[in-house]
This record gives C-alpha cells, sequence and structure tokens, in this order.
C-alpha cells in the first residue's frame, strides 16, 4: 500500500503494515506512531540518515531499522545532495535570488549585486565523506583551496588538507558542511565556532538543522558577522512557518532556504528505491526461510 502525504493517512494504514518504506522524511515516526504499526516488522528508509524515525522504539520492540549509512557501493555515484549543496553555494555568492527578483520588479542595476570570484578562495569542508569529497572535487575544479575536518574518515582522500574544526573555520572563505546527526555532531557549529568565521564567509548547511546552532546562525546574520548562508535543512522541520530563520529569510537576501531537497531527484530515488526494496525482499524472504 502506498501511504498519502499526511499524517492521518499514515496514521490509519500503519496498523496493516509489516514493513514500511520511506523515502519522503515529511512525516515522523516517533514511539506512540510507531506503537499503532502492531506488525510491524521490518523499517527502511531510501536515505542516510533517519532521525525522524525513533530507532530506540524500533529497538525495544525487535525490529530492525536499514539506512543507506554506510552502503558504499549503492551511494558512490549519487551526486544529487552534492550538487545542490554546490548550487546553494553559487547561488549565495552571486546573490542570485535578490538578483532575479531585482529583475522582475523592472529593474537593471548591477552595481548592486557584487559576486567574489572562486578561484583562489578556501573551501572548508566539514564532513569528508561522500558528499563531502564531491564537494572538494567541485571546489577544486573552480580552483579553489580545499580544507577538509573529519575524525572519522580514514584513508584521507587526497586533494584536500586535512585541519581541525577551529582551523578550518578561520581560514575558509565558504563553510560547506555534510555530516550525519549524532549525539558527537549536534550543535558540532556552535557559538564559539561561528565567531571564527569572518564577516565575508557564506556558510552551507545540507545535513541536519541541528548540526548548526540556529540561534548563534542567525545572530550572526544579524550582526553581520557572517555575509550568508544557504540551508537545505532546519531543525524542527517540516513544521517551519513560524522559524526564526525563514522569517529572516523573508525579508534579507542573505539567506537562502530550500526544503530538503538536495537528495531528491528522481534519477536518485529510482536507484535507492530499486535497492531498498531488494533489502526488505531479501528480509523477507530469509525470515520466511
Amino acid at each position: 500500500m502506498m501511504f498519502g502525504e499526511d499524517e492521518q493517512s499514515v496514521d490509519a494504514q500503519l496498523a496493516d503494515c509489516d514493513a514500511i518504506l520511506d523515502a519522503y522524511m515529511r512525516i515522523r515516526f516517533p514511539a506512540p506512531r510507531l506503537h499503532r504499526a502492531v506488525r510491524l516488522k521490518l523499517f527502511a528508509t531510501a536515505t542516510t540518515g533517519a532521525d525522524h524515525v525513533d530507532a530506540e522504539a524500533l529497538a525495544a520492540r525487535g525490529i530492525p531499522l536499514f539506512t543507506l549509512q554506510g552502503e558504499r557501493e549503492v551511494l558512490r555515484d549519487i551526486t544529487a545532495a552534492a550538487e545542490h549543496s554546490w548550487l546553494l553555494l553559487m547561488a549565495c555568492a552571486r546573490h542570485l535570488p535578490s538578483a532575479f527578483q531585482h529583475v522582475l520588479a523592472g529593474n537593471w542595476d548591477r552595481n548592486r549585486f557584487p559576486g567574489p570570484m572562486l578561484r583562489g578562495k578556501t573551501l572548508g569542508v566539514v564532513g569528508v565523506g561522500r558528499i563531502g569529497q564531491w564537494m572538494a572535487r567541485y571546489g577544486s575544479a573552480f580552483g579553489m583551496v580545499c580544507l577538509g575536518f573529519d575524525p572519522n574518515v580514514s584513508p584521507w582522500p587526497d586533494g584536500i588538507e586535512r585541519v581541525e574544526l577551529d582551523p578550518l573555520l578561520a581560514r575558509s572563505d565558504v563553510v560547506s558542511v555534510h555530516v550525519p546527526l549524532s549525539e558527537q555532531t549536534r550543535g558540532l557549529l556552535g557559538r564559539d565556532q561561528l565567531a571564527r568565521l569572518r564577516p565575508h564567509v557564506i556558510l552551507v548547511n545540507t545535513s541536519r538543522g541541528e548540526v548548526v546552532d540556529e540561534g548563534a546562525l542567525l545572530s550572526a546574520l544579524l550582526g553581520k558577522r557572517l555575509a550568508a548562508a544557504g540551508l537545505d535543512v532546519l531543525a524542527g522541520e517540516p513544521d517551519v512557518s513560524d522559524h526564526p530563520l525563514v522569517e529572516y529569510a523573508r525579508a534579507h537576501g542573505n539567506l537562502i532556504i530550500t526544503p530538503h531537497i538536495g537528495g531528491f531527484s528522481p534519477d536518485a530515488l529510482r536507484h535507492v528505491l530499486s535497492f531498498s526494496c531488494q533489502r526488505i525482499a531479501r528480509f523477507f524472504s530469509q525470515t520466511d526461510g
């Protein structure tokens, strides 16, 4: 069966589910919702992260949670999230939304939208996994110096200078964040870390909203201690209509927010959904056998 796109539709069908495959991430699955799925034997996501699912509630019932985390073979050539991250970087650097709205209003004053040249600038990549490494490749193609911070990557990839987080933040002209959400990465870029950024820096976050202290980010933007930010994620998504950063973006052109669409590509989805369905089929063939 196919769930609808609202919580009521999901709740109405959960009791009949033996397995759930989620590639949408719009609906959260806390323990009370999962308890409705009395027949559930497997929860799978066609995503690397699954912080919208109560993993402890599943584990307490002995229900496996399959994600794409660590599935290097299937993820290796999926570049949608990295491409979107680079789009946000470029759009921030060249004031793209503001320039577009300027023209739609009947204006044509290029002096209002000066943009930096990326060649020779420094790109700091926080999280040098699959997406972070693609970002470094893009940066190198644009003639940027690439720094990387990631205590968990081995062997270290070529073409990226390995540094600790604080010097990366202090040296970078653009900082792009690509880490999974965990207890170690929650609030990784807090007030002290953001204070190390120079006023001309662009920050891109397409990982999870909770990785960055959003209150500190808003303060940095309001205080002009940060040039611009491009975000594909927010804490509390999808309920963001009253989010302070959304309120700021409504009145300021130096914050671009997209609705977690980085990995949402039909090309990528066909690939990961096929893989996830095969995993589910194997799981039930093994348990039934």
